[in-house]
């Protein structure tokens, strides 16, 4: 019945930045620099606390900010009514995630009252957007779902009119799916996607920017999933490998590989549907992304991109595809050859080690799985995996 209430770094950060980081620049004069430290501090300290969940004490932190926040002597109208509208926002969140914990109504009341003032502070459309979602899942949380479907349809409408940029709106759609269900009204689900899909297409025509667009065809690709409509979700998953095989006629090396990891979240929807011969291209088109990604690391390849291998060899082996899981925990070894061999190595590599060597064991290579439990056990005599090494290799 609960939507998770998710904060995203949307059009909202970007409020945040200046409410925080520019008050010297936006606000010039203030009492004493005593005073802005003060406020800086109080605030700084609110935005960890509600980081760490502890939302009660950041409450208490934001409000004393609050009260001391600079003054703008300008005219910067549109700059200081978004500060008011971030600061009430953060607030609301807080009350809202209380209630949450806690099952307090009295603090969804209050979270609500915030919220309000949030938006009713709110001149820029993009701050709408968020304060729209937080109040629509504040009121889904209190099972008022006609009122939250108001809310989500409001954030829709001008999401749709600002050409559907930001990603609040996806979330929307999904908490949107959620309380047509709740209210019985299974005949709206489908029209709202029917828009969505709509809109996206047009966007797909603008150009709209890339990373965006992959998002939400991949996201309205799982909600179709979850509704079972397997036609409507090959067509958005089918959409998204064609805009995806477009970026790479840019020039891959400008940029980040996490870029085209939907070619790997693609292979495992097509799995979902059945598709082994879609699953195996868009696995294949990663695994050639991802080489030429850790040959440009050469010897200084990250944490991640050990993951994206061993993961893409798990994907292999959901997919029935031994030989191609072989090849790819072949090369994941030997790139963990090479960050052993260096001496200034931090990541906590005895368990990238386990990992491959149960990897190993999962594909019936079991020389080549003691081979990796030993070189653990050599490199990592104190490694909390040490136990269970010994025991793979009988000792």
């Amino acid at each position: 019945m609960r939507i998770l209430i998710k904060v995203f770094t949307g059009s909202v950060i970007g409020v945040f930045t200046i409410g925080m980081l520019g008050c010297g620049c936006l606000f010039p004069s203030t009492p004493s620099n005593t005073l802005m430290n003060l406020y800086i501090d109080l605030h700084t300290e609110a935005e960890f606390l509600r980081y760490d969940g502890k939302y009660r004490e950041a409450i208490e932190k934001y409000e004393q900010a609050f009260k001391i926040r600079p003054r703008p002597t300008a005219d910067t109208k549109v700059i200081d009514v978004s500060y008011l509208t971030l600061f009430k926002y953060r607030i609301a969140f807080c009350y809202a995630k209380l209630a949450e914990t806690e099952r307090d109504v009295s603090l969804y009341i209050k979270a609500e009252e915030v919220v309000k003032e949030s938006y009713q502070a709110a001149i820029l459309r993009s701050d709408q957007i968020g304060v729209l979602y937080l109040w629509g899942c504040i009121l889904f949380n209190q099972e008022r779902c006609a009122e939250a479907r108001a809310k989500f349809e409001e954030l829709l409408e001008i999401s749709l009119q600002r050409g559907f940029h930001d990603i609040f709106a996806m979330n929307a759609m999904d908490a949107l799916r959620k309380t047509y269900l709740e209210l019985g009204d299974e005949a709206a689900t489908p029209r709202a996607f029917g828009q969505l899909e709509a809109r996206l297409k047009i966007a797909l025509q603008n150009r709209v920017p890339d990373r965006f667009l992959e998002v939400a065809l991949y996201r309205l690709g799982e909600m179709h999933l979850e509704l079972e409509d397997e036609t409507a979700a090959r067509r958005a998953f089918g959409q998204l490998e064609e805009l995806l095989e477009t970026s790479l006629q840019g020039e891959v090396r400008n940029r980040s590989l996490e870029s085209f990891s939907y070619f790997h979240y693609l292979g495992d929807a097509y799995l979902k549907l059945g598709d082994t011969d879609a699953a195996r291209r868009t696995f294949g088109r990663f695994e050639e992304l991802l080489e030429t990604f850790a040959q440009q690391e050469a010897r200084d390849v990250s944490r991640e991109r050990f993951w994206d291998f061993y993961y893409l060899g798990e994907s292999y082996l959901e997919l029935g595809d031994k030989t191609a899981a072989l090849r790819i925990f072949r090369r994941l070894e030997e790139i963990l050859e090479i960050s052993l061999q260096r001496e200034d190595r931090e990541r906590s590599l005895d368990y990238d080690l386990y990992r491959l060597g149960i990897a190993y064991m999962e594909l019936g290579e079991e020389a080549s799985a003691q081979k990796v439990f030993v070189e653990l056990l050599e490199h990592f005599p104190d490694s909390l995996f040490k136990a269970k090494a010994e025991g793979f290799l009988g000792r």
